[in-house]
């Protein structure tokens, strides 16, 4: 069914019923609702967004990985992601030692030798560069705790 207006317009209508009769906002939609051939307010707005043309975008995604190492220029984007991600998990952990967790941290180390493995192969580079941000929280936990422990030794 074709609005008699833009929902935008519906709803500014609404507030303004609702100002001018003193009513709930709700009771404004219902009646608006009821206006335009609906039920309810919830079922209007159901019926709008099904009309609203769908965006064609398709989800982003890169290559596939097939073989380790990877290639220069995914392993520079990793390091590079990998590197941004340690800072962040840092100020979220606030290690006890975190001069100590720096120096312990590699990211060309993670990168090539913790990331991935040629078990998780083929995989999309753009999965694999997710699991860097999903995953790398429980890496620098544990050199937070051998910071620790070089600390106390």
């Amino acid at each position: 069914m074709n609005l008699s207006a833009p929902i935008n317009e519906l709803k500014r209508k609404a507030k303004l019923l609702r100002r001018s009769e003193g009513i709930p906002l709700n009771q404004a939609h219902a009646r608006i609702a009821k206006e335009e051939g609906y039920a309810s307010w919830g079922l209007l707005i159901r019926d709008y967004e099904a009309q609203k043309p769908k965006p064609n975008v398709q989800p982003r995604s890169g290559y596939q990985i097939t073989s380790l190492p990877v290639e220069d220029a995914y392993r520079k984007e990793a390091i590079e992601l990998a590197n941004s991600t340690f800072e962040m998990v840092m100020r979220r952990i606030e290690p006890d030692n975190p001069a100590k967790t720096r120096r312990l941290w590699d990211a060309a180390e993670y990168v090539d030798h913790h990331h991935l493995s040629s078990d998780m192969l083929p995989i999309d580079s753009e999965y694999a560069l997710s699991l860097i941000e999903a995953l790398l929280v429980h890496y620098v936990i544990d050199l937070a705790v051998q910071a620790d422990r070089k600390v106390g030794t």
